[in-house]
């Protein structure tokens, strides 16, 4: 069973994306912060991150928590999720955000398990 890693600070979120991708056969593991990710990962060694890039925290936003992600696990896929316009998110470079993909909010479901 693969297991899947959401950092999001928005619970709602969490509870449904995590549901939705338990009933596709998921294990789910959630973080509200980046640091509580970030010790996930160690932990649990998910096969995907999703993050949300617009999680408010004191020293770490999402782009930057996307780098240090990648930096510490470049093997690890990461999907950055994100309410900010579709085009806006694609602007940006791989190698300032080195997310593997971008999951524009509200997120389907059926084109995440593909």
């Amino acid at each position: 069973m693969s297991k899947i890693l959401i950092i999001d600070d928005d619970l709602d979120i969490l509870e449904t994306m995590g549901s939705l991708l338990e009933a596709e056969g998921f294990q789910i593991h959630s973080a509200e912060t980046v640091e509580k990710g970030l010790e996930l990962i160690e932990n649990l060694s998910p096969d995907l991150v999703l993050l949300d890039v617009m999680i408010p925290e004191k020293k770490t936003r999402g782009f930057e928590a996307a780098a240090q992600i990648k930096a510490g696990h470049p093997k690890l896929p990461l999907f950055v999720l994100t309410a900010i316009n579709r085009e806006y998110a694609f602007d940006f470079n791989k190698e300032d955000v080195p997310a593997d993909e971008f999951l524009n909010k509200p997120v389907k479901i059926d084109r995440l398990v593909k």
